[in-house]
């Protein structure tokens, strides 16, 4: 006999096409009605995977938590595993750890964890997410958009590139398939409704049982459901129909022959579209986060953790983590919201950042008082050495300063700029799009203007101008493009064209705990293949290596580089575009996102490389090494390592956590990589994430 487990759910935003206080007070209603139901004892309602919406409603309703925690326990509602939905590609790595680190540990204190990562509405899905899930002790994943078309059943094993695997279920028809049933009174129309959808989904099942999610975007329960599908039952013959949750579902059930496997990432339009243009949407802000992650993994975090006799900042730090997982919410991380939301989101980073740096400040005024020598104190967050300065270390110099500059010979021939040995230029053209999605309106044109004084540029349309900058510092194996966009015109998008030493085939990009190889395009489907990915950081092609402080989208094609400096449009969503065929939420004004005013540019480019020097390079580019005063006369020498790693592992966070010294890294090798850090060894498999407990350092002498 076939079975189908109807889940009532909500998908909820934080913020979206309105602000958070508009859809806080849509949330309190709906949670007091939802608790009042479950007293009366309606089975399960689904709270989106998320612990954010709990700890909202409790906000207002202190009163009501020992409420949600009955319920939470027996299971009538679910709780986590996430904080906040975010979006896969536009945050680090350690986002979603501690993104998932803090809300199963909220889950747990309201009474019981939902052990499944549910993912429903993500715009893709990285590739280490599976290892990521597994870290955790999760098993199973949720996934709609993304997956890709050799996928064609309900179930996959889902591998990340070390090979550790989630069994996902796919959504294949949406987060929102049992929707229609919520409007049907009538129970043989209801039984009609269920069994088109049984039939429809039949092709795909990969087991006796369907997983149908009754409910949509910021919609409460149903009182009337467990009714309503009772007397539809009466109506099936060989279907049972039961309301239940995503684990009812999952437990005990069989599969009936081998599923498809996919490795790697979630990045086609198959069946959904995968809205590919909120990389490039209010691009400040995906730089802006970018900084903060490296303020508060690099910095903040480390500095606390090493500095002998500092005291771990622990309320401040987690009420940092926080804002920024917040932040990292799909809609607003992606900035495909309302103009208020990204106003919002630019005051939660303003907090973040100034939490992060008056830790830093005081840890390191605390190392600074504790070496021999008085002056200024330089710390180094990569590490291996930098400037002099040891890896994850310091030095106390006289005075701070600015690494040599070496002369660079900017020229202009054929439209093109020479520089370095590097060829670029930039190129503009009309944006019919949304927040969503790019839609060309024309053709790309190159500067009206472009000219140099041998060291700086301009290239300046009418209503647009660049002013870059191109240096080189001593040590550094890249050459800087640093600068500014005044924008003074709507709707288009300016990108900076490389002109690549070899014909590429596809690319090499920074994503959270990888570089990815990726062809030219995505796959299609409901939209058109796409030749726009997302990079965190490092994009390589051709033989040329593009480094960014955060997130960029980019373009491959033939003999080019293409990465969007500034995306203007002026609206949420339009309601059909040539690369998109229907609306991707509703049609509200954002004039903000046309990005009128100044923006800075800072990017930097090189010789492509294998993948650990790709990654050291962006250490040198988008990790500045931290200067704050040194009163000396401490016990410490005038240099030393707070904490010494070596290997080809990169570093991701080192903190504390329980009050022990933890040290994570990654393999960004298709080959083992031992690494050692501190005085514990340990070899890491192929694409490998590990977390290295280790016990209390000492400072050691460089």
């Amino acid at each position: 006999m076939e079975r189908i487990t109807l889940v009532p759910h909500t998908h909820w935003d934080r913020e979206w096409y309105a602000p958070f206080d508009e859809f806080r007070s849509r949330l309190v209603a709906m949670m007091d009605a939802l608790l009042d139901l479950a007293e009366r004892g309606f089975p399960h309602f689904h709270l989106d995977g998320q612990t954010a919406m709990i700890d909202d409603y409790l906000a207002v309703r202190p009163e009501r938590e020992g409420d949600v925690r009955r319920h939470v326990r027996s299971g009538r509602l679910s709780a986590g595993p996430w904080v906040t939905q975010m979006d896969a590609f536009l945050v680090s790595g350690e986002s979603h750890v501690r993104n998932l680190e803090m809300g199963l540990a909220r889950a747990r204190e309201l009474g019981r964890a939902l052990e499944v990562g549910y993912l429903p509405d993500q715009f893709g899905h990285i590739g280490q997410m599976p290892q990521i899930l597994r870290a955790a002790g999760i098993e199973h994943a949720v996934v709609w958009r993304g997956v890709p078309d050799a996928v064609d059943r309900d179930v996959f094993r889902w591998e990340a590139p070390d090979g550790s695997h989630v069994l996902a279920e796919y959504l294949a028809f949406g987060y929102f398939n049992g929707e229609p049933y919520r409007r049907i009174e009538d129970a043989p129309a209801l039984a009609r409704a269920i069994e088109e959808t049984l039939a429809r989904q039949r092709p795909f099942m990969a087991s006796e049982r369907m997983l149908v999610m009754v409910g949509s975007d910021h919609a409460g329960p149903d009182p009337s459901l467990p009714e309503r599908v009772a007397a539809a039952a009466r109506h099936l013959q060989g279907v049972e129909v039961r309301i239940g949750s995503l684990e009812d579902h999952l437990r005990g059930r069989r599969l009936l022959g081998d599923v498809p496997t996919h490795r790697g990432e979630l990045r086609s339009s198959a069946r959904a579209n995968l809205l590919t243009g909120v990389a490039s949407v209010r691009a400040h802000q995906k730089r802006e986060r970018a900084r903060l992650e490296s303020l508060l993994e690099r910095a903040a975090e480390p500095l606390s953790a090493l500095v002998p006799g500092f005291p771990w900042p622990e309320e401040r730090l987690r009420r940092a983590w926080t804002l920024l997982l917040w932040n990292g919410a799909h809609d607003s991380a992606c900035g495909c919201s309302h103009d208020r939301v990204a106003r919002d989101v630019d005051a939660r980073s303003a907090a973040v950042r100034a939490i992060a740096e008056a830790v830093v400040d005081e840890a390191l005024a605390a190392l600074g008082a504790r070496v021999a020598a008085a002056g200024t104190i330089r710390f180094n967050p990569s590490p291996f050495e930098r400037e002099g300065v040891p890896g994850l270390g310091w030095r106390v110099v006289s005075a701070g300063a600015e690494p040599a500059e070496l002369p660079v010979r900017v020229e202009v021939e054929d439209g093109w700029i020479r520089a370095g040995g590097v060829a670029f230029t930039l190129r503009d053209e009309p944006d019919q799009g949304d927040l969503y999605t790019f839609c060309p309106g024309g053709e790309a044109r190159p500067p009206e203007r472009l000219e140099t004084d041998g060291r700086t540029l301009l290239a300046a349309w009418p209503g647009l101008d660049v002013r870059l900058r191109v240096r080189r510092l001593r040590g550094e194996p890249f050459l800087r493009l640093e600068g500014a966009v005044r924008n003074d015109r709507p709707e288009h998008r300016l990108r900076l064209h490389l002109r690549l030493p070899q014909r590429a085939e596809g690319s090499l990009a920074g994503s959270p705990f990888e570089l990815v190889r990726r062809p030219p395009l995505t796959e299609g489907g409901v939209e058109p293949p796409s030749p726009l990915w997302p990079a965190r950081g490092v994009v390589a092609a051709g033989g040329l290596a593009a480094l960014a402080e955060g997130v960029v989208e980019y373009e491959v094609g033939g003999t080019e580089l293409a990465i969007t400096l500034l995306r203007c449009v002026g609206t949420i969503s339009r309601e059909r575009l040539e690369t998109r065929p229907y609306a991707a939420g509703p049609d509200v004004p954002t004039p903000e996102a046309q990005m009128l005013g100044t923006w800075p540019v800072a990017l930097a480019l090189m010789p492509a490389g294998p993948p650990p020097a790709l990654l050291t390079a962006w250490e040198r580019f988008a990790l500045p090494i931290l200067e704050a005063p040194a009163r000396g006369g401490g016990p410490l020498p005038a240099a030393g390592s707070l904490l010494e790693l070596h290997g080809d592992a990169c570093l991701s966070a080192v903190r504390r956590v329980g009050g022990e010294l933890e040290v994570r890294v990654w393999n960004p090798l298709d080959r083992p990589a031992r690494v050692r850090v501190g005085a514990a060894e340990v070899e890491l498999g192929p694409a490998r994430i590990e977390t290295i407990p280790l016990n209390r350092g000492r400072a050691r002498p460089a």
